[in-house]
């Protein structure tokens, strides 16, 4: 995501300032630095960001048609959800999700921080006849509302966010579900193929997924310790600014997750290597969770426990991760 304020640098006619400006584009980064500019919400990059996640021959930016069915149906009977239940659905994208669980009679409330997706999704309920309510906003930064029956967080997400964005996030979740709600996720498990540490490559486009125009992306990978990956494109424009993006991806052993769960008041019930319920086998590449906030009668036993935040407005921001 975005953080406000930055600017693109800009390569001068000068070719050893030109040339030691795509260097300090290129260098490796301390773990978790964010974008020089806009992402999600750059209109440019959310149109072309839109129009992968509406290609059903990749997966590059939402799975396969198919795929998502099997998830909807598998996540409605593990959260054991009926029609009238609550679901959050964070990170909805276009609601490729959002609609299938609603065409199930679940009351959905869907969140995105691009502008484009969630009026593709808006017009996509519209036209099927459909209400849901998509809202704008930073799930990382937002206040939730609530109370719902149900959040999820799909499509490996919850592996690119810093340790204070995930874990507000997971604080925001926790207050959001009601007594026994459940919160479904995935993410990539230490089984996952690594990126190569420090390998670059170029290329030259006449446009494509970054600018619309002529344009020049390099590409650098990086591993840090066992858990975070790092992929990272400066992006040169013809007007020889410079812009860099960082794709962060950490992973978790399902222990690490039982215990950030925990220390976060969510009990994980259930793992799979997948959300559409494949069974959970350790050379899986990605780990699906099935959390649970404590029931009424557990919630009245613990001493300080959260209370459950009703009907808060969300509150539209930019975290930089």
């Amino acid at each position: 995501m975005p953080e406000p304020g930055r600017r693109a640098k800009r390569l001068t006619p000068d070719g050893r300032d030109a040339f030691a400006g795509f260097e300090r584009a290129l260098a490796r980064p301390e773990p978790f630095a964010p974008h020089d500019g806009p992402f999600w919400d750059d209109p440019y990059i959310g149109s072309q960001m839109l129009a992968a996640h509406l290609d059903p021959t990749t997966a590059a930016a939402s799975r396969a048609p198919e795929t998502i069915r099997a998830t909807v149906d598998h996540l409605v009977a593990a959260l054991r959800l009926g029609p009238g239940d609550r679901l959050l659905d964070l990170g909805c994208g276009p609601g490729l999700y959002a609609i299938g669980f609603a065409r199930l009679g679940l009351v959905v409330t869907g969140v995105d921080l691009s502008p484009g997706s969630i009026a593709h999704a808006a017009a996509e309920s519209r036209e099927a006849g459909i209400e849901i309510d998509y809202r704008v906003a930073d799930y990382t930064t937002a206040r939730l509302g609530g109370p719902f029956d149900a959040a999820v967080l799909i499509y490996l997400d919850f592996g690119v966010l810093p340790d204070g964005p995930r874990d507000h996030l997971l604080d925001a979740i926790r207050d959001s579900l009601a007594p026994g709600g459940a919160f479904a996720f995935d993410v990539r498990s230490p089984a996952r193929r690594r990126v190569a540490d420090g390998a670059i490559s170029v290329a030259r486009h006449d446009g494509g997924f970054w600018r619309p125009d002529r344009h020049l992306v390099a590409q650098t990978t990086y591993r840090y310790g066992e858990a975070l990956d790092l992929t990272q494109y400066a992006v040169v424009d013809v007007r020889g600014r410079i812009t860099t993006y960082r794709v962060w991806d950490r992973a978790y052993g399902v222990g690490d997750l039982r215990a950030l769960l925990s220390r976060h008041g969510l009990r994980v019930a259930a793992t799979w290597s997948d959300l559409t319920g494949l069974p959970w086998r350790r050379r899986s590449p990605t780990i699906a969770v099935l959390a649970k906030r404590p029931s009424k009668a557990r919630l009245a036993a613990a001493p300080n426990a959260p209370r459950v935040s009703v009907g808060e407005p969300f509150v539209v921001s930019a975290a930089a991760y």
